[in-house]
């Protein structure tokens, strides 16, 4: 095992923390907006089930407006509490957290072999990709259906971070446009020889 191996080792831990950085955000986006609308229909819920007919008819809110209400939001209720019972975004995001930390320690180890200013002994090298592949098994998969706009967020992150650094002050939102135009004037080009 050669330094090429462990080049190769860097770049797919790299990626995959992307990939599990990615999942842990949308995972943790997705608990949170299921906790809110649970908790917004259980205020409603209550609101409607606690207040007096006669509050109702003094705001001219029609009863069976009022029971319409209640029933929807004890279903809305209902069915997310199932839906977070069965998917757990929370535990998914932890997981895919316990990777990121995993991955950012494999990467930074990588990174201080790959980066020494000294010649490396091979046994170290070698046994560095040895770790590399045995943790990177132990991880939570991808799943194949994310994986390639997972693996294109993280090749347009390294593009965008170059133009950044190019750029450094021009609003990020304007790089992205610029990045994603010269991705297509890139790919268009390539189609008319």
């Amino acid at each position: 095992m050669d330094l090429q191996e462990l080049e190769h080792h860097y770049r797919v831990i790299d990626m995959m923390l992307s990939m599990h950085s990615k999942l842990r955000d949308d995972n943790q986006n997705l608990a949170l907006t299921v906790n809110l609308v649970l908790l917004v229909s259980s205020v409603i819920l209550c609101t409607f089930v606690f207040i007096d007919p006669e509050l109702l008819k003094f705001l001219k809110i029609n009863t069976q407006i009022s029971q319409i209400t209640i029933g929807l939001c004890s279903n809305i209720a209902f069915v997310i509490s199932l839906i977070e019972f069965r998917v757990d975004w929370k535990q998914k995001a932890e997981r895919h957290g316990q990777a990121c930390e995993i991955l950012g320690k494999l990467k930074a180890e990588c990174r201080g072999i790959l980066k020494s200013n000294t010649t490396v002994d091979p046994q170290i090298v070698a046994e560095q990709c040895r770790s590399c592949a045995q943790i990177l098994n132990t991880l939570p998969k991808i799943p194949d259906n994310k994986f390639p706009s997972l693996k294109a967020y993280h090749k347009t992150k390294i593009e965008l971070s170059k133009i950044i650094d190019l750029h450094p002050g021009i609003p990020v939102w304007i790089l992205r446009i610029t990045l994603i135009y010269h991705s297509f004037k890139k790919l268009f080009s390539r189609q008319n020889p």
